[in-house]
């Protein structure tokens, strides 16, 4: 027969730890809890009032330029004169840059008829080789317009593109 003298004690520091643990594991879930639920009802509020932010809707909705088709004539190669029919949509980050694209439309195309008449059929027709014209098309169409600083353009997107 067991006496009580026989069993271990328990320890009571491993337990005070554990309980230490627990205690601040609970504050800290309360205290993110109730900053979130406060964040939560102001933009609550904001929104029963009428507050909307605008520059954070702005940011979101992209303003795109469409570029009319064009017809260029690519380097010649081993199947002889090559043509391109490609259209274009640029996205820019707000109406301001849309503006300046529209007004400088003729300098725009001229800049793209320049940089894809410069360009191998072989090269373009595969996947790498758009996202390649891309990034040059983008780089070619961000340099300043008549001594203004450089424009921001966020992509170029093909929306025609025919090689021939």
């Amino acid at each position: 027969m067991a006496r009580k003298s026989d069993t271990p004690a328990p320890a009571s520091g491993s337990n005070n730890l554990v309980i230490y643990v627990l205690l601040f594991l609970a504050i800290a879930v309360a205290g993110a809890n109730t900053y979130l639920l406060m964040d939560t009802r102001n933009i609550a509020l904001a929104a029963a009032n009428g507050e909307v932010m605008e520059k954070e809707q702005e940011a979101f909705e992209p303003v795109f330029v469409s570029i009319s088709p064009f017809t260029v004539n690519l380097r010649s190669d081993q199947f002889g004169p090559r043509l391109l029919y490609a259209g274009l949509t640029l996205e820019v980050p707000d109406e301001k840059v849309k503006q300046l694209l529209l007004t400088n439309m003729p300098q725009v195309r001229n800049r793209l008829l320049v940089l894809l008449s410069g360009q191998d059929a072989e090269k373009i027709v595969n996947s790498d080789g758009k996202k390649t014209l891309a990034a040059s098309i983008q780089s070619t169409l961000q340099a300043p317009y008549k001594g203004d600083e450089e424009i921001a353009i966020n992509d170029v997107l093909f929306t025609e593109f025919i090689v021939q």
